[in-house]
């Protein structure tokens, strides 16, 4: 049985989620609730109720975040808000005037919007079997997402927990299905001005990540001198309005104990762009980014100060980390976190906002780590700050820089209190006549002060990929050849380079395959020239760190792009099952690989000790009763492949092919979408 779930107006703003004339907002730590100031702009804001599971709880009183300077009051930072802009070389976006008509729809717009409705069709079929989540599964071997720690999840658009598969398309409709019968079990359709990002699935709790851009439409009174018969003069009111864009992310959450009949239980509402999401111990943290303007007054909280949920961040858990001489590169951007609870996820456990504009971020078990580059005249920067949190709740906090750039997260690691990161250094001399590259491995203590280091490293080449296991760091720099280093990291105030071992191509991504093992994928290259021959797998021998070794090495030739290796929650990598795999694309004129004219493929191979890489098959995607050669660019970065026991699932967006891993992945279903 098919139940379809309809979401309507989800395009509910937080900045805009006031009504009668009231904006709640912090004082310092204590959540209150007070009137708009009224000013010759803002009379109030139009009415943008939302609906949600009940009447919404303001935010809970928590302590500003230690290590970290923060802002005084409003006031001080309205003060330097403006002083960004009046510094700055380009203009923010200013609220555009609207018409009366042009208010009017606004505002039933917004209205609208800001319901939420679920209608359920009828049963197609009667299907007697209840589809909830089966606790047998639990003990089942199925693939997880990728993550770089093991604790933490990290979201995407499919996710498995043994028993069902959800897909969430690129239209914002998140589809269940039941991975033994291959039957859709139901669909939740989001409103289409929401751009449905990434979700979550732990056990009977469905989270899905959307974002929205709207406008809010404001209100004021203008006095319009005019003169009547006798010549005297006379004050019309004249009423108009303005509207003010506005991002926000918004975390729906479901229960799906029944699987047919998804239950919402709660909508979490934060400003800003979507920059990722972790998960935890039933908490989610959001990460957005946030571009403050510049109002009349310091008043006017929502030109400058992010929403999360019903409230205002307080002053106090607004933090300045970056050097003021800095702001330059590095200000006028927030980064803002939530954390919300599976059990109450109508609001946030607590909140804040960094004056970053952080790009990078890495998450331990037990801290936050975000990072941003800061050009100068002749170098890079790396800042980072890092925010420790325990049981939903933001603790402590350290500011601090590194020379270079990172890669990527996995350039960043952390144990025993360090944390450990590789940058890519490059520069001018003074008279701007020589550039030079070298990398560099820094040790950072729980300040995020620089402990041990150790520098140019592969002068001339840059970081291609990193990782990091215990007490050794693996990363992987090119110019023409790929030296792979480890680096003894025991001693956080000595690290020491172990060994170098120099092969062709490169890799870009680097997974653990047990606790000897390290997976590359990358690519193959000529030597002498540098020219990309093909896709390159390769397995590295890392029982000895001090010795090396490439022990077998497998080449996809022809291949063109590979999105996986930028993102690498679309690899498929199973250790414990000999399995890994990945979508790839081939341009036209190489189409002599797989005897077929086709553009896009999965493969999926196994590595064991003996027989080293194996290819187990390779699927043309576009050729499949799915997509019939018609499969987009798109389509093909949104495959993923996932595996149940001994059932392999192509996952696209539009629909799910199944094969038998040990019928030599004969293929046994296909759930097609509906258009």
């Amino acid at each position: 049985m098919k139940q379809k779930y309809v979401l309507t107006a989800v395009a509910v703003v937080a900045v805009g989620a006031v009504a009668l004339g009231t904006a709640p907002m912090w004082e310092g730590t204590n959540s209150v609730k007070q009137e708009e100031t009224r000013t010759s702009i803002i009379e109030d804001p139009v009415n943008t109720e939302t609906e949600g599971t009940g009447t919404p709880t303001p935010l809970p009183t928590t302590a500003p975040v230690t290590g970290i300077s923060h802002t005084d009051s409003y006031e001080d930072l309205y003060a330097q808000v403006k002083e960004w802009q009046n510094n700055s070389s380009y203009s923010n976006v200013q609220p555009r005037i609207m018409t009366v008509e042009e208010s009017a729809d606004a505002a039933g717009t917004d209205s609208a919007a800001s319901n939420f409705s679920m209608a359920a069709t009828m049963p197609e079929e009667p299907i007697d079997q209840e589809y909830g989540f089966d606790p047998s599964s639990e003990g089942k071997d199925y693939s997880t997402t990728t993550t770089q720690e093991e604790l933490i999840d990290e979201a995407d658009i499919v996710k498995t927990d043994g028993s069902c598969i959800y897909a969430m398309d690129s239209k914002g409709t998140l589809r269940i299905a039941d991975a033994a019968s291959m039957k859709l079990l139901c669909e939740i359709n989001g409103e289409n001005s929401s751009d449905y990002k990434e979700m979550y699935v732990d056990g009977n709790c469905l989270q899905l990540i959307c974002q929205q851009e709207d406008y809010i439409t404001y209100k004021s009174s203008i006095d319009l001198p005019s003169a009547n018969a006798g010549g005297e003069k006379n004050t019309d009111g004249v009423r108009t309005s303005y509207s003010m864009p506005v991002t926000t992310v918004t975390v729906e959450t479901y229960d799906i104990s029944d699987r047919e009949k998804p239950k919402k239980t709660g909508v979490y509402h934060q400003n800003g762009s979507y920059l990722s999401s972790r998960r935890t111990d039933g908490r989610m943290y959001l990460f957005t980014s946030y571009t403050p303007e510049v109002g009349d007054s310091a008043d006017q909280l929502q030109y400058y100060v992010p929403r999360c949920g019903e409230e205002y961040i307080a002053y106090d858990h607004i933090y300045l980390p970056t050097p003021e001489k800095d702001f330059s590169y590095n200000g006028r951007i927030y980064l803002v976190a939530g954390a919300v609870a599976q059990e109450n996820p109508d609001q946030a456990t607590d909140v804040m906002a960094v004056v970053s504009n952080a790009n990078i971020f890495y998450v331990s078990e037990n801290n936050i780590y975000s990072a941003t580059e800061i050009w100068n005249d002749r170098e890079t920067r790396t800042e980072i700050v890092r925010i420790g949190y325990r049981d939903g709740k933001f603790t402590d906090g350290a500011a601090g820089s590194v020379v270079g750039e990172l890669h990527n997260n996995f350039s960043m690691n952390e144990a025993d209190d360090c944390l450990r990161i590789v940058t890519t250094v490059e520069g001018w001399d003074k008279d701007y006549s020589n550039f030079s590259r070298s990398n560099g491995l820094y040790v950072l203590n729980e300040k995020l002060k620089t402990i041990g280091k150790i520098e140019d490293l592969a002068e001339g080449e840059q970081i291609k990929a990193a990782r990091f296991m215990g007490d050794t760091g693996y990363f992987v720099t090119y110019r023409n050849t790929d030296p792979l280093f480890a680096a003894d990291l025991s001693d956080p105030k000595n690290p020491r380079i172990m060994s170098e071992l120099n092969i062709t191509g490169f890799s870009e991504y680097l997974h653990f395959y047990g606790e000897n093992q390290l997976l590359g994928i990358g690519w193959e290259t000529d030597p002498d020239t540098g020219n990309v021959t093909g896709m390159k797998c390769s397995m590295f021998d890392i029982s000895d760190p001090s010795d090396v070794r490439e022990t077998d090495r497998f080449i996809l030739k022809n291949v063109s792009f590979c999105d996986a290796l930028y993102n690498y929650h679309a690899i498929l990598a199973a250790p414990k099952k000999s399995l890994f795999g990945f979508a790839y694309g081939i341009y036209g004129d190489n189409t002599d690989v797989y005897d077929s004219s086709e553009n896009y493929y999965y493969a999926l191979l196994s590595y064991h000790d003996q027989n080293g890489f194996e290819p187990q098959m390779y699927l043309n995607i576009n050729d499949s009763e799915l997509f019939a050669g018609s499969m987009s660019y798109q389509d093909y970065c949104r495959v993923r492949g996932v595996y149940i026991g001994d059932m392999f699932y192509l996952v696209t967006e539009k629909g799910i092919v199944s094969y038998n891993i040990q019928k030599d992945y004969e293929q046994t279903g296909t759930l097609k979408w509906e258009a």
